[in-house]
């Protein structure tokens, strides 16, 4: 329009230009010439201030439609299009204004719902790549711009839940397992054993129609079922109560009947789903069978389990033993030189069976050594270290981790005893120099596990790590490979130490093991003397009972002092202590530690799973025997947290075995 307006002046000068030439030329009166000219240059400067003047008019209502256009749709954007806009204060983080549609959401019977906290949550979120919330059963999206000082955000409720429901319809593949099958038909004839078969089909069989699912019985103690993810999320919500029905049914019928699950979905493949099922059913086997694991077939996802309520019943058989004992043997063979490793600040478990596992590989003529920090050691073995100076053979075993860094080659094979979770290592930074790994444990299995070992002996029925190297050594020793006197002592003060003197989880195999290292030349009275506390050490102990308090009618809490550092035996002996006093069934020891963290010892009689409550803490160990180690807290703050997950937990912490 600008550019008419200029050539439409211009037109008109030139027009009036040619008649002034004409003029000026053609008539020859003077004055005629001059009123003439002054005509055409009035009419010439009207003509220009015209049409400028329409210009400029025509300028100024385009600039006006577009303010108007622009603030129709501003107006549209703030009030009409489905975005929430929040416009807060940087510094005290209060909403200065909301458009209608964030209104509707956030103010609901005359009150507002934002608040500074949760704009300052919001904000929060964002920092951490988080940009979902929901108000009521609607799900948003934000965006925050930190230089506006504005939150915008859509609904994408349809979306979440179209989402949600293609999770829910993903296959999930279970693995059902009969615990101790082979063990309980030993000793039934045909008939019994029809029945016994008909009563487990039936409850499992009833169980599985409960939830529409897919099921194959695939021989008399394993059944495989197909489901979709929302089943299985309705069998985590009802617990898996199918654990507890067949546990109860078979008791009353004096068969001590119990199931194992693994459940996995959401693998890339159905073979990478089924593949982790079946590790699924492998760890609740191996942390004691009844009970579920369910995991999604992810390399960084957590399973979650269910069950694991009674205590372990014994799996093991002497024909799985001497197959581990033989697999053992294999990859000793193929390995260069053997480094054996206990947990930290390790006990008598695991200094006798690393003693244990470095005289079997001195059967297959391999060099072993025993990785030992002396900087963390425990009363008992600084007794154990002064008795191996008697004997300058296993003392020169003995090595830091610094010189098994050195050591080590690319063949060289690590082997955990008496642990299994990386982080408990006496040197995490050693055991992430092999490539080679055995594990034999005790402890039933948690959720941190070494990547890919090469044989994982985990037997949480076993009394001790000392127990099941034992059995190992017996498979393969003869009149020319024995064990060494204090290599037999050491193995049965292992023994000891977790059966409190044969007293809990001991089994006809402990006696039997205890009974093969007497005949090893092992000493009872040295074991005695190994094991024995000093005065200091007593004192402490009746210090810490001094505080105990009861926290249900049966159960005490002992906290010690948040400056005094106690060894984790010490702590362990005060919760056994306790233990043994009329009317305690369950005790927890807090102190802190050497190390600094802060440590609890629980011990139960039975009655109580004391493992139950330690893993809700990221711990471990048994119904009877846990612990855990945590870092960054105080013995206050560590009890609080305690007190936390036992009223959580407190129905499911007993025994719910009939």
């Amino acid at each position: 329009m600008k550019k008419n307006g200029m050539n439409r002046i211009l037109g008109s000068v030139f027009v009036l230009f040619l008649l002034e030439v004409m003029l000026f030329f053609f008539i020859s009166n003077k004055y005629i010439t001059i009123t003439g000219l002054l005509l055409l240059n009035l009419i010439l400067i009207n003509r220009v201030y015209y049409l400028i003047k329409k210009i400029e008019i025509s300028n100024t209502e385009k600039i006006r439609e577009a303010s108007t256009l622009a603030e129709k749709s501003l107006d549209y954007a703030f009030n009409e299009v489905s975005v929430g806009i929040i416009n807060y204060d940087p510094d005290t983080k209060e909403a200065k204004w909301l458009n209608p549609f964030a209104e509707d959401i956030f103010h609901k019977d005359g009150q507002t719902l934002i608040s500074p906290e949760l704009i300052q949550t919001y904000v929060s979120r964002a920092e951490k790549g988080k940009d979902i919330f929901k108000v009521g059963n609607n799900v948003y999206r934000f965006n925050i711009d930190t230089n506006q000082n504005t939150i915008t955000f859509k609904d994408i409720t349809e979306e979440s839940n179209l989402y949600q429901e293609k999770l829910e319809m993903q296959t999930a593949i279970g693995i059902v397992s009969v615990d101790n099958y082979d063990d309980i038909t030993d000793s039934m004839d045909e008939k019994e054993i029809s029945y016994l078969n008909s009563f487990i089909t039936t409850m499992v069989s009833d169980w599985m129609d409960e939830y529409q699912v897919f099921y194959k019985r695939l021989n008399a103690e394993r059944y495989f079922f197909i489901a979709q993810l929302e089943d299985i999320k309705k069998m985590m919500d009802s617990k898996f109560q199918i654990l507890d029905k067949i546990r109860k049914e078979s008791s009353t019928r004096e068969i001590p009947i119990t199931l194992s699950m693994g459940i996995s979905y959401g693998g890339e493949t159905l073979s990478q789903t089924g593949n982790t099922a079946q590790t699924n059913l492998d760890t609740a086997l191996v942390r004691g069978g009844d009970q579920v694991v369910v995991k999604e077939a992810k390399d960084n996802a957590k399973p979650i389990f269910y069950g694991g309520r009674t205590a372990s019943v014994a799996k093991r058989t002497r024909v799985r033993s001497r197959a581990m004992s033989t697999a053992i043997q294999g990859i000793l063979a193929e390995s260069s030189d053997v480094y054996i490793m206990g947990h930290r600040f390790p006990d008598m478990d695991a200094i006798g069976s690393a003693f244990g596992m470095a005289r079997l590989a001195k059967f297959h003529n391999k060099e072993a050594w025993v990785v030992l920090d002396k900087n963390e050691s425990i009363p008992d073995v600084e007794r154990v270290m002064a008795e191996l100076e008697k004997y300058p053979e296993l003392a020169k075993q003995i090595i830091t981790p610094k010189e098994a860094m050195k050591r080590k080659t690319d063949s060289s094979l690590l082997i955990m005893v008496d642990y299994h979770k990386p982080s408990l290592s006496i040197s995490q930074e050693l055991y992430e120099q092999f490539d080679k790994v055995v594990i034999i444990d005790h402890h039933r299995r948690g959720d941190e596990f070494p990547a890919k070992p090469l044989l994982a002996y985990i037997e949480s029925s076993a009394s001790s790590a000392s127990e099941l190297v034992t059995e190992l050594i017996e498979y393969q020793s003869n009149a020319q490979k024995r064990l060494d006197k204090l290599e037999a002592t050491l193995l049965l003060a292992g023994i000891v130490v977790d059966t409190k003197s044969f007293s809990v989880r001991t089994t006809a195999r402990t006696f039997d093991v205890a009974s093969y290292l007497r005949t090893c030349g092992a000493d009872s009275s040295l074991v005695q003397y190994l094991l024995s506390s000093d005065l200091t050490s007593y004192l402490e102990m009746n210090s810490l009972i001094a505080q105990s308090e009861y926290v249900t009618p049966d159960t005490v809490i002992v906290t010690g002092s948040e400056e005094k550092e106690y060894d984790s035996v010490t702590a362990a002996k005060t919760a056994d202590t306790l233990l043994s006093m009329v009317g305690i069934n369950a005790a927890f020891v807090i102190t802190k530690r050497t190390d600094k963290q802060i440590g609890i010892s629980a011990r139960s009689n039975g009655s109580i799973n004391v493992q139950l409550i330690m893993e809700n803490l990221g711990g471990g160990g048994h119904f009877t025997n846990a612990a855990v180690q945590l870092t960054g807290m105080t013995v206050s703050e560590t009890k609080e947290q305690l007190l936390k997950v036992i009223h959580q937990n407190i129905d499911l912490m007993y025994d719910p075995a009939p």
